[in-house]
């Protein structure tokens, strides 16, 4: 009687972003970055600004933050950075700390071959998720992954992340009423009175 066999190795599109990151194989490493929802690839030419958004996009995006692969076409081909000067490529690891310095990122080359055939290589960088804080880019912009899309986050929805993140305390939300004629006097002496009683205070 034969006896069947099973191999528990973890699906790629389960891959955590650190799983990912942590991959030296090319190989290994483009297989299972095509089969993730946890990474951006983008072009050798990006702009820093717009590295920025994308690193404030994965610090805000729980639970695990992402990864960005420069070198590689938004059709998949890899075009790799081999055509980017020193300069380029230290803008590019650079980016995050000139464009969204409150991110916490960590990067790394990985050699690859080119759709043109020559020797390459991707600049990955890895975005940690910021779980006590939302973090923006230069320019005072939140963003986050919503579905496979880069969301820019309303004012409304910053101050709901800020919250949920514990940096507004509930206590210290406007209200939008004005004092004293939008509000409840008698409501108002009630909660004076019992704070009153409850530190011993006889005036007020």
């Amino acid at each position: 009687m034969s006896q069947l066999s099973f191999t528990w190795e973890t699906p790629s599109a389960l891959l955590t972003p650190d799983e990912i990151f942590g991959v030296d194989d090319p190989r290994q490493l483009m297989r299972r970055l095509e089969e993730s929802r946890c990474w951006e690839r983008k072009p050798s030419g990006i702009h820093g600004r717009s590295l920025g958004q994308y690193c404030s996009m994965w610090a805000n995006t729980a639970p695990s933050g992402g990864l960005v692969a420069v070198g590689i076409e938004d059709n998949g081909d890899i075009s790799g950075c081999h055509r980017a000067s020193q300069d380029q490529v230290n803008a590019i690891e650079k980016a995050g700390l000139i464009y969204c310095s409150e991110a916490r990122i960590i990067s790394k080359l990985i050699s690859v071959r080119a759709v043109d055939g020559k020797d390459s290589f991707i600049v990955l960088l890895r975005v940690f998720y910021q779980e006590d804080k939302v973090v923006f880019d230069a320019a005072g912009d939140a963003f986050m992954r919503v579905g496979d899309s880069k969301h820019k986050l309303t004012l409304e929805e910053i101050r709901e992340l800020q919250n949920d993140k514990g940096q507004l305390a509930f206590e210290q939300e406007p209200c939008g009423l004005d004092f004293p004629a939008e509000f409840n006097s008698t409501l108002l002496q009630r909660f004076m009175e019992g704070i009153k009683r409850l530190r011993g205070i006889e005036e007020w």
